[in-house]
């Protein structure tokens, strides 16, 4: 195909992520823009050049015909658009966290294999041109300990503050470093996670807000990472990843830069390449080529990372550690 056919459901914040790519690309049609703030949608239409509105994305995906769907929704809001797009055999990104519930996940994971689906999800650090360096330096090398972290403070969308509509700051956010390590790692064994509460004064809100989680994984390394959404101030420089090698260590500031240390020598690189627009332009060369392998983040894969972050929602909730397949 010489033009990709998108359409977007959900036109909040994480919409504009990716709509800001995708104008930079002369090789995609919009088709169609739904949400259920109407006037979101049409301010994401002008913006594209005048796409049509929907207030219905059944409506939209029959009549607009999309090749590629973009999922922007709430993590409680998804099942029934998947399945929707799906059925039409449309290809389709979902932001992450793709559900709150493993077995729906895993049920539209199923479903899009059997339809022959190209799918990703919007784990975009996995496109970061410093974390294809840090996956070239530990090439050969032994870890043992890993800590990182993700600290802040609440968003500003009403959904985020419950577990019923966002999962929680390890689901929701600090997903992202969950999935990078294992991205980085391999498979995790079992993972044990302690939370607690007290220090945000909102109400409505019923979130942990802070939380530790050490995972062991199959080989043996044993990560630990910190989440807290009780900061008053922005910390972005103390986020990230500290990998300790054997002869070398690894000090990754989240989505800025990497160290590679060893010992007689510091390289530093800093991001050069928006992974975002490396994330978007994958999916779409997928899509047109009919390559899926190219695609770092397919549903299948991800489903191991939100499995990850629901495991720790578990421990907490049970003070025990949780086995993982």
């Amino acid at each position: 195909m010489d033009k990709v056919k998108v359409a977007f459901v959900g036109c909040g914040g994480i919409c504009n992520f990716h709509l800001s790519h995708l104008l930079q690309f002369d090789d995609v049609t919009y088709v169609g823009f739904m949400d259920i703030r109407p006037e979101r949608a049409a301010e994401k239409a002008a913006l594209a050049g005048g796409a049509k509105v929907f207030d219905d994305y059944v409506q939209m995906l029959d009549e607009a015909r999309p090749d590629v769907l973009y999922i922007c929704v709430p993590p409680d809001q998804h099942g029934f658009i998947e399945y929707e797009a799906i059925k039409r055999k449309i290809h389709f990104l979902v932001e992450k966290p793709m559900a709150l519930n493993l077995k729906l996940a895993e049920e539209i994971r199923d479903a899009a294999a059997e339809a022959g689906i190209i799918t990703a999800v919007g784990f975009q650090d996995r496109y970061l041109d410093i974390i294809e360096k840090t996956k070239e330096f530990l090439q050969g090398r032994q870890v043992g300990l890993v800590d990182g972290a993700w600290m802040g403070g609440i968003p500003g969308v009403y959904w985020w503050s419950t577990y019923a509509t966002s999962g929680g700051q390890i689901v929701e956010q600090n997903i992202h470093l969950f999935d990078m390590v294992r991205y980085l790692f391999g498979e995790p064994a079992r993972v044990y996670c302690a939370a607690a509460r007290g220090l945000v004064k909102r109400e409505g809100y019923d979130l942990h807000d802070y939380s530790s989680a050490v995972i062991t994984f199959k080989n043996n390394i044993v990560a630990t990472l910190f989440t807290g959404c009780y900061l008053d101030h922005n910390v972005p420089h103390k986020n990230g990843l500290h990998i300790r090698c054997v002869d070398s260590e690894i000090r990754y500031i989240l989505r800025q830069s990497v160290e590679l240390d060893t010992g007689d020598s510091v390289q530093l690189y800093k991001r050069q390449v928006d992974q975002g627009v490396t994330e978007d332009r994958t999916f779409l060369d997928a899509v047109k080529t009919g390559n899926p392998a190219i695609i770092r983040s397919p549903y299948s894969d991800a489903c191991k990372s939100l499995a990850l972050t629901l495991a720790c929602n578990q421990s907490i909730a049970t003070g025990q550690p949780v086995e993982l397949n």
